[in-house]
């Protein structure tokens, strides 16, 4: 793991954050943007420290920049910028990167969040709490009602098979991560969520690795890969928590409102494209055998074709019997050979 980039900043004399920056990207969230900043100053109004929302308006036709501008609820501090990108460039992803480029401060914790979410009102202290811990960058849960998607009979296959196969996939990842140092050793298994909608990044950690990848989506796996593949301390905090609105119409192309969206009309939707390949994910454990566990694969990638729903009900059987049968008596040997220490 090359860990070069981690190495520009000592750990032991950097001091805590002095305030917090939450970038914000939207585009007409007119309707919404109201509730996400009265939650804001909610959760503002717990911590210690200033803090900033951020929000980045592009290329919005609504009242969205004029309601933030609008916003007055000490102690939440509020800077806004106002932006049309050329049509070619205004995804959610690169909207994403400029807003949290704008909210670099030298002392800072970013965070980002989404334009339809309610954070916790202990969301900003549950972040503080984890870089506190010496997390380089943590990711947040989300909680979504789905029930619309449930109530169709694709959204309950893919939804029912993906619950099934994904716990598979995060354990085989869990164990790759405390076998590598990436994870505490013994430690529950996280949550794996790598939202937008929750994510904080500590300012020095967020320039050593050159900040938010320039993709049009999944900016927020990627971000969080890029700082995997770089030694930074990745942590997932079940209390760092939002609500989504799990809508259907969204902003970003192959974002949650896509997929929410095709999932209820495909008889065989695609599932999350961080459902790797039963056969990959033997191939990365074997070679994780042989020598140093490599990183996780990129959850922004797709890795070959795309997975249905009749992928997963079809490798469910072969990964739920490797991981039974290899993964966990290999994992229980290394677990005796390190004395129950992460290397």
């Amino acid at each position: 793991m090359n860990s070069s980039c981690a190495l520009l900043f000592d750990r032991q004399s950097r001091p805590p954050p002095g305030q917090v920056v939450i970038a914000i990207p939207v585009r007409d969230e007119a309707a919404r943007l109201g509730s996400l900043l009265g939650a804001l100053a909610r959760a503002a109004s717990r911590c210690a420290l200033p803090v900033t929302a951020l929000v980045l308006a592009n290329n919005c036709r609504d009242r969205t920049g004029a309601i933030a501008r609008a916003f007055l609820c000490p102690p939440l501090r509020m800077e806004v910028h106002e932006i049309a990108f050329p049509d070619d460039q205004a995804s959610a992803g690169r909207a994403r990167r400029t807003a949290m480029e704008l909210a670099v401060r030298d002392d800072a914790l970013l965070m980002t969040t989404d334009g339809d979410a309610i954070p916790h009102p202990d969301w900003i202290n549950a972040a503080l709490r984890a870089t506190a811990a010496g997390a380089d960058l943590v990711c947040g849960a989300i909680i979504a009602r789905v029930d619309h998607v449930l109530a169709t009979a694709s959204g309950a296959r893919i939804t029912r098979v993906e619950g099934a196969y994904g716990a598979l996939v995060h354990e085989i990842r869990h164990c790759l991560d405390q076998m590598a140092g990436r994870q505490a050793a013994a430690a529950p298994r996280p949550h794996y969520m790598e939202s937008g909608a929750s994510l904080a990044i500590r300012a020095d950690a967020y320039r050593a690795i050159g900040g938010l990848p320039v993709v049009d989506a999944g900016e927020d796996r990627a971000l969080v890969h890029r700082a995997e593949t770089h030694g930074l301390r990745v942590r997932y905090a079940d209390d760092m928590c939002v609500r989504v609105s799990a809508r259907l119409h969204g902003r970003a192309q192959g974002g949650m409102a896509d997929c929410l969206r095709q999932r209820m009309c495909g008889g065989d939707p695609f599932a999350d494209q961080a459902m790797l390949p039963w056969d990959m994910l033997r191939r990365l454990w074997m070679r994780a055998m042989v020598d140093r566990p490599a990183g996780f694969p990129d959850r922004a990638r797709i890795w070959g074709t795309r997975l249905r729903a009749s992928d997963l009900e079809q490798g469910l059987p072969e990964l739920d019997r490797f991981v039974s049968g290899t993964v966990r008596p290999d994992f229980a040997r290394w677990v005796l050979k390190a004395g129950g220490k992460a290397a």
